[in-house]
């Protein structure tokens, strides 16, 4: 059973508009997960709400990402961002060990 310290708010941006296995895993694992399917809807919510992490599921890692990742880390530094493709299945051990800090 989760505690409340374990509970990760995840700013979670797929841009081809789909939940994927990322989304499932992390939800399973009991986090707060907050889908966005627009660079433009994730900004907003950014600005709005602190995270304890963003994470992007992007094949292409476009300008649009880039730009992105760069006003992410501008509004909220010390919020990791992690990519889902490039992290694979570690990505929950990942961050259970950045909670853990």
């Amino acid at each position: 059973r989760l505690n409340l310290k374990e509970i990760m708010h995840i700013l979670y941006l797929n841009p081809n508009s789909i939940l994927g296995t990322t989304d499932k895993i992390l939800r399973q694992r009991g986090h707060a997960v907050f889908f966005r399917t627009t660079c433009a809807d994730a900004l907003e919510l950014l600005r709005r709400q602190n995270f304890d992490a963003v994470v992007i599921e992007d094949e292409e890692e476009n300008t649009e990402i880039l730009d992105f990742t760069a006003r992410a880390h501008q509004w909220q530094p010390a919020t990791p961002v992690f990519l889902a493709n490039d992290w694979g299945p570690e990505l929950p051990i990942a961050l259970k060990e950045f909670a853990d800090r």
